[in-house]
């Protein structure tokens, strides 16, 4: 039993992958909130609801996915932009696949994670 614990505590109380093979590496997405808005006529993009994630132009002219740590950050942009109808959503594993496909043929080139806009600034970017 301890050499279990002490197992799970040198691999963060996570189980090691079968076989000691490591797992995938994650997407930048994956665990972020993504806010979704309404498809306004692009036509192949859109989720099953409709719905696009919301993604912004930044000052090298580049398209980028918004993304939070939290949803209380995600409620707060919304606040501050005053972006209506809008709805946070969790990246996970399940839905990650269509939001990258969306934001890719949108032309996002990476995310921006924690935008501010009053602010104009990010906590964080990386690329898709």
């Amino acid at each position: 039993m301890q050499q279990a614990q002490g197992q799970r505590q040198a691999h963060g109380n996570r189980a090691p992958s079968a076989g000691g093979v490591p797992a995938a590496p994650r997407s930048p997405v994956e665990g972020l909130w993504v806010l979704l808005v309404d498809n306004e006529g692009q036509l192949g993009l859109a989720d099953s609801d409709g719905r696009v994630p919301m993604m912004a132009r930044a000052g090298d002219d580049q398209t980028y996915l918004l993304g939070f740590k939290n949803v209380v950050k995600a409620r707060q942009f919304l606040s501050a932009a005053d972006v209506g109808g809008a709805e946070p959503r969790m990246v996970v594993r399940g839905n990650r696949d269509d939001i990258l496909r969306i934001a890719q043929s949108a032309g996002a080139v990476g995310v921006l994670v924690d935008y501010d806009p009053s602010t104009q600034a990010y906590g964080a970017a990386a690329e898709l």
